[in-house]
């Protein structure tokens, strides 16, 4: 039997024997299984007075820290604890190992004490090889199930846990093989997704533009235009209006609903953390019918409302960023509103609620919501009433409903695109996983 890879086949060892070790199973039968402290020593070194901090990432780069990211650190005072790092090491991050964070140093260094640094204890051992076969024992999920951690979602990973893990053992020569094929053929596929990843940023663009071109200009390419007086709006069509959102919408802010309120089924309450990417997500607080109170009423959403997150944190991630906006489907038409978020409900003869959400969608919008935020340490804030003082294009009614259809059928087709794009991504992902899982393991014969 023969597993595709690309262009090239790649058969199964003709031979396995099934071991008593639960996370190993079957291995070709000339392979042998061996515990991790037999065939790594843990290093102890001194710190050199030129040697740069090392970091473990959990995408199991091991590199110098100036090499890929200097902020979003905590640098000690004092360095206590810290040892020597050399290029080769296997290196394991005894917190974030469950995550991945797992590789072999590109660089000489030094580290939190944190890190286990391993060398091969003799020459049968290649670390490149039992890297690529850790970090799949991390992404199967099996270095967290041995939950000996103290923080949430973490495994307290030490060199004494490693130590006695029995690991495969194929010969030096097949190691080496497996490391370098895996090498190639990851590099590979992770170029695939970077090109996707491209592609996915340029169709986002041009979605951007197009809704941008749509609000600010119209659909007829020949009309004549005016100042808009707004700077960031530019010229609109002579016959469009600008007037603030206040005059558009109303509004109102989300309530600070009592966790002795909650519930596992019933009403559901959209917090701002459920907000994001134009989509309520991951509800997991309800409100039983039995358990509603008088007033609640007044933070019910309507299907068409339009839901904005006004605290936010982290602004490097850009899903976390405060002015994350969604509209109301149908699913959650009587949702509960808590708080940290606003409401804006167009105004039935003012605006066509459709036309509202493209103008909310649109990247003139969006840098608005980033000027007006406000920012105190790593919290990110934006009031009501700096919001309903932005300023929204407004063609005649029809036009409206016109440009709205437009957006909706042009963008959907891009985001259509992008959807398959992302499930294409998603798809090489887990053919790189399958593909590390089945070389380490035996299941195929790279060699």
């Amino acid at each position: 039997m023969e597993l595709e890879v690309d262009d090239m086949k790649i058969e199964k060892y003709s031979e396995y024997t099934y071991t008593n070790i639960k996370w190993l199973g079957r291995l070709p039968k000339h392979w042998k299984a061996e515990k991790g402290k037999w065939l790594f020593v843990k290093m102890e070194r001194p710190v050199r007075p030129d040697d740069d901090i090392v970091t473990c990432f959990r995408d199991g780069q091991v590199t110098l820290r100036i090499n890929r990211k200097t902020e979003g650190f905590t640098n000690a005072l004092k360095e206590h604890g810290y040892q020597g790092i050399r290029k080769g090491d296997l290196v394991i991050h005894n917190m974030d190992a469950f995550a991945g964070a797992i590789g072999v140093s590109d660089s000489d260094g030094k580290s939190t004490p944190v890190y286990s640094a391993c060398m091969p204890r003799f020459n049968n051992v290649n670390q490149y090889y039992y890297a690529y076969f850790l970090r799949d024992l991390a992404k199967s999920g099996f270095i967290e199930s041995l939950a000996k951690g103290i923080r949430e979602r973490s495994t307290d990973f030490r060199f004494i846990d490693f130590g006695v893990l029995d690991l495969p053992l194929p010969p030096k020569e097949e190691q080496t093989a497996i490391a370098q094929f895996l090498d190639r053929k990851t590099a590979q596929i992770d170029k695939a997704i970077a090109q996707k990843e491209k592609l996915i940023e340029l169709l986002k663009e041009r979605r951007q533009i197009l809704i941008h071109k749509a609000v600010t200009r119209g659909l007829n390419p020949n009309v004549k235009l005016k100042p808009s007086g707004v700077e960031w709006i530019g010229e609109i069509p002579e016959h469009w209006e600008v007037k603030r959102l206040k005059f558009l919408a109303t509004y109102f802010k989300g309530n600070a609903f009592s966790s002795a309120d909650f519930n596992s089924e019933g009403i559901p309450i959209v917090k701002a953390s459920n907000i994001k990417k134009w989509a309520i997500e991951n509800i997991t607080s309800f409100i039983a019918l039995e358990n509603q109170k008088r007033g609640f009423e007044s933070f019910r959403l309507n299907q068409g409302d339009i839901i904005i997150s006004t605290v936010g944190s982290k602004p490097e991630i850009k899903e976390s960023a405060v002015g994350q906006l969604a509209i109301v489907n149908e699913e959650y038409d009587g949702s509960y509103l808590n708080q940290n978020t606003v409401c804006i409900r167009p105004i039935k003869e003012a605006i066509d609620k459709f036309y509202l959400k493209c103008v909310f969608t649109s990247n003139y919008l969006r840098n608005n919501f980033d000027s007006i935020s406000l920012w105190i340490a790593n919290q990110a804030y934006i009031e009501i009433d700096s919001i309903l003082q932005i300023a929204i294009t407004i063609p005649p009614k029809e036009e409206q409903k016109l440009i709205a259809e437009y957006i909706e059928v042009s963008a959907d087709k891009i985001v259509t695109t992008i959807s398959l794009k992302e499930q294409e991504i998603e798809k090489l992902k887990e053919y790189k996983a399958t593909l590390i899982n089945s070389a380490v393991t035996g299941k195929i014969k790279v060699c």
